[in-house]
């Protein structure tokens, strides 16, 4: 992954957790997430909504996968 998008996702999960808090508490709520984030994606894709678009959209995705990873790894342990 490049430095480019690994700031922009760590960026973009600031501004989550800004947003929203720590409202995530399981894996079924940043997977539920996740499906929305992807859908919203598929949209931007479907409806040509742009390149700076699909890019943002992924970046927000990628950001909840991130979260997810994190919070799986930390249950693991």
């Amino acid at each position: 992954m490049n430095k480019g998008l690994i700031n922009k996702v760590q960026s973009e999960e600031q501004i989550a957790i800004e947003k929203w808090g720590h409202v995530d508490r399981t894996p079924g709520d940043l997977l539920a997430a996740l499906l929305e984030e992807t859908g919203e994606v598929a949209h931007a894709i479907n409806h040509n909504e742009g390149i700076v678009r699909v890019s943002q959209e992924i970046v927000e995705a990628i950001g909840i996968l991130s979260r997810l990873y994190n919070m799986v790894n930390i249950t693991l342990q």
